[in-house]
């Protein structure tokens, strides 16, 4: 079943009495209001508008809306955002209490946001919020004798300037369902239609991790063969493990014995063990033998996170099909091309995109795996980390090395919002606390099948 937009606080469930399908997207819808409020608010002179009051009002099925004004140095705008209801907890000297509070976030889903320029009073753009995200949303702006549409998703253009074929002042009062039809082959709005039930088998995927964490220990060089016996990755011999390891149930991991682990619990169950070791340390990726990274990769391997997800999302997909497919034709890496730009402090700049070989900049990956939740729902993620190294005496070139790596899930939860569970060292991090780390660093993504029969070791 599709989401219903509620609302895009993170702290609050929002609800909406007598909700109806005014579009395919669920999205509360002011068109009535702002046909109702055109001539006074969207016409009026600005300093005729700064005497207006706040008003609530209410559409055909009782959603509440309220409209306003708000400004800043340049831009005015004038409102029309929907009720947002979230229980709050009071502490007072009786204990907690929770009420219900009222509140019209200008960023929730189903608000309407027209901009206008202080100085001229010249209309410059109406912007929609279209999902429970706030970093996603379609805005308008008028040309040379057209209206200009962007897609936006966290700072990124999916769509930049596109034609549509309506008057600008028609969108004061249009509805939602009339710029669908609109705009349908002309902005992508499958970023927008979010189905929850397509991301149970991630639900228990993840689920299942976060009961195991506690059992993993991190140690260098250390993974499981395909018979559950502990191992060097670096060599694929024996290892030595402390002897109560098996007594309580527990294991000892690298980063990279990690993400093994987690691909094992999604084989295990198909085939019946494991993955073996020696497939997976085998190259993706030849280097020039003259150049610095060639002559590197000769003294140790530079590309080793990169070989290692690509061959374990590889191994993945012939269990699957039950034939077996090398890295190549497996179709196991992520280079999508979504957007065309991105705003910047600078303006708005040309995105670097998919680089072959060493991903995504991770400053711009949020975006990326937003998309990738929309349109993939039933896929996560191995992260190769590619980082810079400087020369310690800045003599000799620098020098990019793929030396960590993760699982990620990027999803949306039942309220239709977006989140992104990162699962590495055994341990889960805070999205943002894992681009922070690695910041300034690429990510390069293979893409795994998930499955509720996943079961780790």
């Amino acid at each position: 079943m599709r989401i219903r937009c509620v609302g895009a606080m993170l702290i609050a469930l929002c609800v909406f009495p007598l909700c109806a399908e005014y579009n395919r997207l669920g999205v509360p819808d002011s068109a009535v209001i702002r046909r109702a409020v055109a001539d006074r608010w969207f016409s009026a002179p600005l300093d005729e508008v700064r005497q207006f009051r706040a008003e609530i009002r209410t559409n055909e099925i009782g959603e509440r809306f309220q409209v306003r004004l708000e400004e800043n140095a340049t831009d005015y705008v004038i409102i029309v955002a929907p009720e947002v209801r979230m229980n709050v907890d009071f502490y007072t000297e009786h204990g907690v209490e929770t009420q219900v509070s009222t509140e019209y976030p200008g960023d929730a889903c189903g608000a309407w946001l027209l901009f206008k320029d202080v100085a001229t009073g010249k209309a410059k753009k109406i912007r929609w919020y279209v999902t429970n995200n706030s970093d996603v949303y379609v805005q308008f702006a008028p040309g040379r004798n057209k209206v200009l549409g962007d897609f936006v998703i966290d700072d990124c253009y999916a769509a930049r300037s596109v034609p549509v074929g309506f008057v600008f002042e028609q969108l004061y009062t249009a509805s939602l369902a009339d710029v669908l039809r609109m705009t349908e082959n002309a902005l992508p709005w499958r970023y927008a239609e979010i189905f929850p039930g397509a991301y149970a088998p991630k639900y228990s995927m993840m689920s299942a991790i976060r009961k195991n964490l506690s059992r993993i220990s991190f140690a260098e060089d250390a993974a499981y063969d395909e018979n559950g016996k502990p191992v060097r990755i670096s060599d694929g011999k024996p290892r030595v493990v402390d002897a109560g390891e098996q007594e309580n149930d527990t294991l000892s991991l690298s980063a990279a014995g990690f993400v093994k682990w987690v691909v094992d619990g999604l084989v295990e169950p198909i085939s019946g063990s494991g993955l073996k070791m020696l497939p997976l340390v085998q190259p993706t990726v030849v280097y020039d033998p003259l150049s610095y990274a060639g002559m590197k990769e000769a003294e140790e391997s530079i590309s080793f996170m990169l070989d290692w997800t690509r061959n374990l999302a590889a191994a993945r997909v012939s269990v699957q099909a039950r034939k077996d497919y090398r890295y190549g034709e497996s179709g196991v890496d992520v280079a999508i091309e979504p957007f065309s730009g991105e705003m910047t402090e600078n303006g708005i700049m040309q995105t670097a995109g998919y680089i072959r070989n060493s991903g995504y900049a991770i400053a711009r990956l949020r975006p990326v795996l937003y998309v990738l939740a929309v349109t993939e729902p039933t896929y996560c993620y191995l992260a190769a980390v590619r980082r810079r190294y400087v020369s310690v005496d800045g003599a000799a070139p620098e020098l990019y090395k793929f030396d960590q790596t993760a699982v990620l899930f990027p999803y949306f939860d039942q309220n239709g919002r977006f989140a992104v569970a990162v699962f590495e060292n055994g341990t889960e991090v805070p999205f943002n606390a894992f681009v922070q780390k690695y910041k300034n660093s690429f990510v390069h993504l293979t893409r795994v099948l998930v499955s509720e029969a996943f079961s780790p070791r």
